[in-house]
């Protein structure tokens, strides 16, 4: 019988071409970039732009020694390029900032740092399919994410709890008054304050909201001083706490314990003249030294940026090692596989050594500490996680 050759011909070439396509993609592996892109979008500009700076520092830092370490995705080199931009702490802005990250296709984005701009910003990282992580505090802000959000610290909830523990256990105060700034950020840990103290049957003297710029407390210290609390809760942030401890002061208020919280956790308010004689602040972003890596941390972002950290800068360094860990654990870049990983993997983080992200992206070991306005300095006072 006599054989067509010309189709056998035609088959075995295009076998042939089947077998060497197969070839060449298992030889190349998956699709991996010569570069990623991290977005980090915090306030450069502006009074946050001092802790907005400080995650930038530390991502940048985690960076450049991921590159100089030749960081490999699925066995391929990868250059990681931090893109940042300004918020300037304003709504509008931060949604335009977000969107252009957006569209530059950034991997990840570590940003936004308070809550009611992270609240805007949301729904974009999500409609772009961006991962999105954050040191934001307010509850909330996971449920509106829908899985693409991922907290790097302990959220308000936590902090309230913190909050109403050690003013009634270790202040000894049985009378609150609380003054809230009346923003995303402020309006829920009062809500959570206020239920708090309640099942402990503590009176509540004030719970005023105010505008987040206000600089004016007059009418706040008439009712302190119409009914003298034990103690004062300040949700505010220290561009106002500065005025208003200047106020109360001068009303002859100075000897009220303030409680303050994460938001006023900062340099420029602890090396401030102390016009109140007691105060605190809880705060879900530990110091560095409370890690054990922390004084190695400090010795190379001190050599890298000739200055110390001033709030979070060891949490947005751990940000970028564990996106670094689990896009290489992926053996790709996808953002439905690295929002998989992050909810599911134990992964690197050389300074908290426990940045784990449960189901809801809040982290799994947060912790909320409570320190002591002393000497220029925050002195750590007590942590936990299960206040």
């Amino acid at each position: 019988m006599e054989m067509n050759l010309s189709v056998f011909e035609s088959t075995r070439l295009r076998t042939t071409a089947a077998l060497a396509s197969l070839f060449l993609v298992a030889a190349c592996g998956p699709s991996i970039p010569p570069s990623i892109k991290i977005g980090v979008a915090q306030p450069l500009s502006g009074p946050s732009a001092a802790r907005g700076q400080d995650v930038l520092n530390g991502v940048k830092l985690a960076a450049a020694e991921l590159n100089a370490a030749g960081y490999r995705i699925a066995g391929k080199p990868v250059t990681i390029e931090i893109v940042a931009v300004d918020d300037k702490a304003d709504k509008e802005t931060a949604k335009v900032v977000a969107q252009q990250l957006v569209d530059q296709k950034v991997t990840a984005v570590i940003g936004h740092l308070s809550s009611d701009i992270s609240e805007v910003t949301i729904p974009i990282y999500k409609e772009g399919n961006v991962p999105q992580l954050f040191t934001s505090t307010a509850s909330n802000l996971m449920a509106l994410g829908a899985g693409n959000t991922f907290r790097l610290l302990a959220n308000d909830s936590l902090q309230a709890k913190a909050i109403v523990s050690y003013i009634s256990e270790n202040v000894k105060a049985s009378s609150v008054a609380i003054i809230y700034e009346d923003t995303s950020f402020g309006r829920p840990i009062s809500k959570d304050l206020n239920e708090g103290f309640g099942k402990l049957k503590s009176k509540i003297t004030v719970n005023l909201g105010v505008d987040n710029k206000a600089s004016d407390f007059t009418d706040l210290i008439a009712k302190l001083k119409a009914e003298p609390p034990q103690a004062l809760i300040a949700v505010l942030r220290d561009n106002q706490l500065l005025p208003l401890f200047k106020q109360l002061k001068e009303a002859g208020l100075s000897e009220l314990p303030v409680l303050t919280t994460n938001s006023s956790k900062t340099d420029k308010l602890v090396k401030a003249p102390s016009d109140i004689k007691t105060q605190y602040v809880t705060s879900s972003a530990l110091e560095p030294l409370e890690f054990a890596a922390g004084a190695n941390f400090l010795k190379k972002f001190n050599d890298a940026y000739k200055a110390d950290p001033v709030w979070g800068a060891h949490y947005a360094y751990d940000a970028m090692y564990v996106l670094a860990d689990v896009l290489r654990r992926s053996d790709s870049v996808d953002p439905k596989v690295l929002r998989e990983k992050l909810h599911t993997v134990d992964p690197i983080s050389p300074i908290t050594s426990s940045m784990r992200f449960n189901a809801e992206g809040e982290q799994s070991y947060g912790a909320i500490s409570v320190y002591r306005k002393r000497d220029g300095q925050w002195a750590p006072l007590m942590r936990s996680d299960r206040w």
